[in-house]
């Protein structure tokens, strides 16, 4: 059993005598510069909004203060709003994370205060008071504990197949939220190819599908040539399953334009390619760009192969993105691959992962969620994030921490309801620095 004090030390607060923006400015420089504004405006609308970019910031922050050393494979950006619906390979949909760009090596608990502050968050932008967002940041940590506690009694391999499908998912909310998550639920069964064909593209006068310029979201770029896309394409295939590689020896790639994607994301180099096999059916594929972790440039956590379990291996970030994936989902897109060293317009070189776009994604709408329905969210996902960690050799040790009972839970609401006061005024300090002309911002978008 760990202490009380220990806890109290684990679940000490950052200081706040730092400056917030830093970090920010510091990422926006290996961003597309026409898209910084975007991820300034978008950062800009609420403190969640502002909370979603800020991975790396609040990695630095937990740099800062004890870590418990148990150190399994962990999401690095698990906030609420990187849970959601997404098709199995039996085009099942299921629920579960769906963010990996910042996986790598680190504290177990730095997911869950990640997790706990999200949620904390959620319920104060929703309109409820600091004293319920305490409550439901508490309850987060109690069915993570749960979770974790649950599956160390069982082997390796029930952890390993333990899944929540969709209809898992209704037998844990209450009968009064089922209507809006099914509805939830009917709007990511229809995101697909033939939706985003229709939604993203037009015929030219060949008759031939090309997708639609919206700028500055979505638009045709010159990031990566046509010729280029082909050889970067090829040397993917040599990184996704055998399967996939001779399925898509079907598909050719007709168009491919930049596509700006969430908050924390904006500006990195995202990339979606319109596919279409002998008979002109559509596949959409999303390239994105896999920069280092946010655990290791901010968060001072060596990253190396050997902790994702091959360690003859270098350590690429596309690689360590799709591996994140694999082994913390319960099942994963089978057209994950990666490509690495490719070479920038800016300079440098950088890396890529790939995946299926729209493939029934979808997400919850958290500001549609009251106070209970936050509370059933927060139950699912913090549950979820206990499956991932409990994949790891090391939930014996993530299991101690978790027999703390209500004390750990209490703990980390204090550490909830500080950093998001933490995670408020930084917010309001990037609002006054937009104000006042030092950082562009392109609202609405």
């Amino acid at each position: 059993m760990i202490s009380h004090s220990d806890i109290e030390a684990l679940m000490a607060p950052p200081a706040r005598d730092r400056d917030p923006l830093s970090i920010i400015i510091e990422q926006n420089k290996s961003r597309l510069t026409e898209l910084v504004p975007v991820r300034i405006g978008r950062m800009s609308e609420s403190p969640f909004a502002y909370y979603r970019g800020t991975a790396g910031p609040m990695a630095a922050d937990l740099s800062t203060v004890p870590n418990s050393g148990v150190m399994p494979l962990i999401c690095g950006d698990a906030h609420i709003g990187n849970f959601g619906y997404f098709a199995s390979p039996e085009r099942n949909l299921l629920f579960d994370l769906n963010d990996f760009d910042e996986a790598g090596r680190g504290p177990f608990e730095w997911d869950l205060k990640r997790l706990a502050t999200s949620v904390y968050l959620a319920a104060t932008d929703n309109g409820e008071s600091e004293e319920t967002a305490t409550v439901l940041a508490e309850k987060t940590s109690k069915y993570y504990r749960q979770t974790i506690l649950r599956m160390n009694e069982e082997s390796a391999l029930n952890r390993y197949y333990s899944r929540v499908n969709t209809d898992m998912f209704e037998s844990l909310i209450k009968e009064e939220y089922k209507p809006l998550f099914d509805k939830f639920e009917r709007k990511a069964r229809t995101r697909n190819s033939e939706q985003a064909l229709h939604k993203f593209a037009v015929k030219d006068d060949n008759g031939n599908h090309r997708i639609i310029d919206q700028p500055p979201l979505t638009m045709h770029h010159n990031e990566i040539a046509e010729e280029d896309l082909q050889r970067l394409w090829t040397e993917y295939q040599y990184t996704a399953r055998p399967d996939i590689r001779y399925l898509l020896r079907n598909f050719k790639i007709r168009d491919h334009v930049l596509r700006v994607v969430g908050v924390g994301s904006v500006g990195t180099r995202c990339f979606i390619a319109l596919l279409e096999d002998q008979r002109k059916n559509p596949l959409f594929i999303q390239i994105k760009e896999a920069q280092d972790t946010v655990l290791h440039s901010y968060g001072k956590i060596e990253q190396t192969s050997e902790s994702l379990g091959f360690p003859d291996r270098p350590m690429g970030n596309g690689f360590r993105v799709v591996a994140g994936q694999r082994v913390m989902q319960s099942q994963s897109d089978p057209f994950l691959g990666w490509i690495e060293n490719v070479p920038t317009r800016q300079g440098g070189t950088t890396d890529y992962y790939v995946r299926q776009f729209r493939d029934m994604k979808g997400s919850i709408n958290l500001s549609a969620l009251d106070r209970d329905g936050l509370k059933q969210t927060a139950k699912i996902c913090s549950s979820l994030l206990a499956r991932a960690h409990a994949q790891s050799r090391h939930i014996d040790d993530i299991a101690v921490y978790c027999e703390s009972d209500k004390f750990f839970d209490h703990q980390l609401g204090k550490f909830a309801h500080s950093y998001a006061q933490t995670c408020t005024e930084d917010f309001h300090a990037l609002r006054a620095a937009v104000e006042k002309g030092q950082l562009p911002v392109q609202y609405a978008l």
